[in-house]
């Protein structure tokens, strides 16, 4: 069994409130649940108008499986209308 961590960074410069912030966040969110079947949570800069942080969590029997879903949504996170200032992945 492999447990995958993964970190996204967001920096959103068109946010101008939190509840800009907010329904950008929550679409995504929703979107990375159903689509990779993953858990996420925001896990920073609650306050901040401009900036995220989410975490994702993945349990697979191999690390290739994990690995390949991590991949894919880093790959969809890229076309968004933000900036990726972090990621990083962990498996334990």
């Amino acid at each position: 069994m492999v447990i995958g961590y993964l970190y996204i960074e967001f920096y959103l410069p068109w946010s101008h409130s939190l509840k800009e912030k907010r329904k950008f966040l929550s679409s995504l969110k929703n979107r990375i649940r159903n689509h990779y079947n993953v858990s996420v949570a925001e896990v920073g800069f609650h306050s901040l108008w401009q900036r995220a942080g989410l975490a994702m969590v993945s349990v697979a029997s191999e690390r290739s499986t994990v690995e390949g879903t991590f991949e894919r949504i880093l790959k969809e996170a890229s076309l968004l209308d933000a900036q990726i200032l972090k990621e990083e992945v962990q498996f334990l």
